[in-house]
């Protein structure tokens, strides 16, 4: 019997022990829970930063003002220049449609076109494009 007395004398010690300790964790949670409102409220808000002002920035002005020159040679140099890209692009192109055409004369129409006759179309319709922007200038 003395066994037993002691045996609920020690569950009711832990028992007690742990009511305690539930009080303890929950007064501590609460004055933690306080402290860390209370900085919150102390702390301010963050400064809001004002937006910069624009100046106008002058380039300065230069030593000297240059007027461009109108030089009439460099626009005929410039005209035979594209004059000459153009006329070199086009019997290019020539040659090219003039080789595309007897490979197909060459080809059977039942056969499936071959990459390579492809890729020359491609290089003409290209070819094509530069000389419609030549003719543009």
């Amino acid at each position: 019997m003395l066994r037993v007395a002691t045996y609920c004398a020690t569950i009711l010690a832990s028992q007690r022990w742990g009511v305690v300790m539930v009080e303890a964790r929950r007064a501590f949670l609460k004055d933690f829970s306080g402290f860390s409102g209370g900085l919150l409220l102390f702390q301010g808000c963050p400064p809001i930063p004002e937006p910069r002002r624009r100046t106008p920035v002058d380039p300065p002005e230069p030593a000297e003002k240059q007027t461009p020159a109108f030089d009439p040679n460099a626009v005929v140099v410039q005209r035979h220049t594209q004059e000459k890209q153009l006329r070199q692009t086009l019997d290019e192109l020539f040659v090219r449609v003039r080789d595309l055409k007897t490979e197909l004369d060459h080809t059977p129409t039942a056969d499936v076109f071959s990459v390579d006759i492809f890729k020359r179309t491609q290089e003409i319709e290209k070819l094509a494009k530069h000389l419609r922007s030549y003719a543009k200038l």
